[in-house]
């Protein structure tokens, strides 16, 4: 799936950025490699001529952060309005908004757009997780997100709290998935007898 040439590139940044929240992207971390380096360069001019969502601009930053590429805190101007405030329609994206939050905690010194973004999203989720009419399945994935972000915490732990919130999602990969339930407890399992080794 990671190598098929013929996959859409958007889609394979989010089969990529599924892989490593999962926790299971160790398994392919060369053909990831390979892939991020061929679509880092394609990806720059997509974003710019597309008109891509908050949720999928987001993440394509993310995917590309996380793994060493400098890519742009640019992409996300055409989110904003003349003065560089957020747009108050982004709101609506929640899953979008969730991402540019994450997105804004991989800024570095001077990049302004990420500084407005952490303070805009994490006013609008908190608001959104308390309201009723957010459904339970995206009000837990908002407070996940607002509790720590996934690359600052524990992997082991980050990949159980989202393989339980790609299960509800409508959009997810059956096969990967499964695939991720079973290397969970595969490794679950390894680190509970090498404790024992330890313990005896």
């Amino acid at each position: 799936m990671v190598m098929n040439p013929t996959t859409d590139p958007m889609e394979k940044m989010h089969l990529i950025n599924s892989l490593c929240r999962l926790g299971v992207s160790y398994h392919f971390e060369n053909e990831i490699e390979e892939q991020l380096n061929h679509l880092f360069i394609i990806l720059a001019e997509l974003l710019n001529n597309k008109d891509y969502s908050l949720h999928t601009v987001a993440l394509v930053f993310q995917v590309f952060r996380f793994n060493g590429y400098k890519m742009p805190c640019g992409v996300f101007s055409k989110f904003q309005d003349g003065d560089g405030k957020f747009k108050e329609e982004v709101v609506s994206d929640v899953k979008g908004m969730v991402g540019l939050y994450e997105a804004s905690h991989f800024r570095t010194k001077g990049e302004i757009i990420l500084d407005e973004a952490l303070g805009f999203t994490t006013e609008h989720l908190r608001l959104l997780a308390n309201q009723t009419s957010t459904s339970p399945h995206l009000r837990e994935y908002i407070e996940n997100a607002l509790f720590g972000a996934y690359h600052y915490s524990f992997q082991r732990y980050e990949a159980k709290l989202y393989i339980s919130f790609y299960e509800g999602e409508e959009s997810r990969d059956d096969v990967l998935l499964k695939f991720a339930k079973f290397d969970f407890n595969r490794v679950q399992l390894l680190h509970q007898q090498e404790l024992k080794v330890l313990l005896r």
